[in-house]
């Protein structure tokens, strides 16, 4: 108990009491139609020319060597309709990307559009690099960063991989302009696991051609949880909380597919804590997913329009049958001690997955797909001291456990038996109180005597959970 008191107090020194996350305010609408892909957004919003919406995205190559090409398109009526697709850049053949341009991240800098984006030359996709380029035009016309200066011929990685060659490598970048800095984060992972990376770079008079010569190194700015299948992360700065937001997509490809959200720790973007995502869920297998931010990749509370994008596959869909959803989006302050996200042990559909656990409306709910062996798992983000563990029944109590254990845990491997507690009416809240206030990054709740649905079937069935902190 000691030990878990003294890592409690450690923690409370490096986290925020409040959790910037992220609110989906409505479902959204599809950008692009299935049929094909165009994965991994960069939004722009270009407040000086009345909010012009500019999106690039990894699709379709042209040829059999040519797997991705990065097109663009934009919206003048906040992203409702778009105009028609453009390529915007190609691999180069026989050159370091000959293989792919994808994942694309933009920023204007000065008067040209940077466009980072991923690409190899292992015909395994493994072994990515990042590369660089710039244009005066959004749509087309751009020069790669050939290693002194812009050229098409000879495009050179801005961050080398050197690792295994049986490992993504480095790729899927984030640009972020702020005063005469310039933030490169991107996907690391190599043999040693999967993070977010970071490399900066001054701008000043004599460098505004050859700035990524002088991109400094970092280091892991996240720790991907490989284990809950977390994509790649896009980052914006939000000047008004003075802090980073990221985003990423968690299970992804999966019917329990949802977003996850990084704030950053101060106004460095050096460390990065988990935060919620509520309201209205992505769609089923959400994968890739961006953030939009304005021409120097910042998210300015004052504009009303704010989205992320993603792509998806539907059920039953084949490899690349991935349609492009657009989401309107909104920054929400809440708790700490607001549950971050969690794990079941089963889903019966995407429409009643464990998001829904999470997501602050108390209309929806996950369920199990039968009544073996179940459970459901809150992560709290960090490990917080809990006098409260309340859960939200669904209507008539269909599906609630009639006696259930409540275990916890700081690693959501190892759990100790907290309390039992036997459910006997119709309550709209279920309160398990703790003599001790418990210190615990996670929860779970156990069935002992399952409950049944409409249908009299035996289901973990639960709409809502939440923690109370001491």
């Amino acid at each position: 108990m000691t030990i878990l008191v003294l890592y409690f107090l450690f923690l409370c020194t490096r986290i925020q009491a409040i959790l910037n996350g992220l609110n989906g305010t409505s479902s959204g609408w599809q950008v692009y139609p299935n049929g094909s892909y165009h994965y991994g957004p960069s939004i722009m919003i270009d407040d000086s020319k009345n909010n012009l919406i500019h999106m690039w995205t990894c699709s379709p190559g042209t040829g059999s060597t040519q797997w991705d090409v990065i097109r663009y398109h934009y919206s003048n009526d906040y992203g409702k309709t778009w105009s028609p697709d453009e390529i915007a850049l190609k691999p180069t053949p026989g050159s370091l990307d000959t293989y792919s341009a994808c994942d694309p991240s933009v920023v204007k800098i000065n008067n040209y559009y940077y466009i980072g984006y991923t690409s190899t030359i292992n015909p395994n996709a493994t072994q990515n690099q990042l590369f660089l380029a710039r244009s005066l035009t959004p749509n087309g016309n751009y020069e790669k960063w050939n290693g002194t200066g812009w050229n098409s011929s000879s495009p050179q990685p801005i961050v080398a991989y050197l690792g295994p060659s049986i490992k993504y490598g480095i790729g899927e970048p984030s640009l972020v302009l702020i005063d005469n800095l310039i933030y490169v984060y991107y996907t690391n992972s190599d043999d040693t696991g999967s993070y977010t990376d970071l490399a900066i770079a001054q701008l000043n008079s004599t460098n505004q051609d050859t700035w990524p010569l002088y991109l400094q190194y970092k280091g892991h700015v996240i720790y991907r949880r490989v284990s809950l299948g977390e994509d790649s992360t896009d980052i914006k700065w939000c000047p008004q909380l003075q802090l980073f937001i990221g985003v990423t997509t968690i299970n992804r490809f999966s019917s329990q597919a949802t977003v996850g959200v990084y704030q950053s720790l101060d106004r460095y973007g050096l460390q990065f804590q988990s935060t919620p995502y509520i309201g209205q869920r992505v769609q089923q297998g959400a994968h890739n997913i961006g953030i939009s931010g304005s021409t120097a990749g910042w998210f300015q509370l004052e504009n009303q329009y704010h989205f992320v994008s993603y792509a998806y596959q539907s059920d039953g869909s084949s490899w690349g049958n991935w349609p492009t959803y657009l989401t309107p989006v909104q920054i929400v302050q809440l708790p700490l001690g607001t549950v971050i996200d969690g794990i079941v042990s089963s889903n019966m559909n995407w429409s009643i997955s464990s998001p829904f656990v999470w997501d602050h409306n108390l209309t929806t709910y996950w369920s199990s797909q039968s009544a073996n062996n179940e459970f459901v798992t809150i992560n709290l983000g960090t490990v917080l001291s809990i006098k409260t563990l309340s859960l939200v029944p669904r209507m008539m109590g269909y599906g609630f456990p009639i006696d259930f254990s409540v275990q916890a845990s700081n690693d959501s491997q190892n759990f100790i038996h907290i309390l039992d507690q036997h459910y006997s009416n119709l309550t709209s809240i279920v309160n398990c109180f703790f003599m001790i206030p418990v210190l615990a990054r996670y929860f779970q709740v156990v069935p002992v005597t399952y409950g049944v649905d409409e249908h009299g079937t035996k289901l973990l069935q639960v709409a809502e959970i939440y923690v109370q902190t001491n």
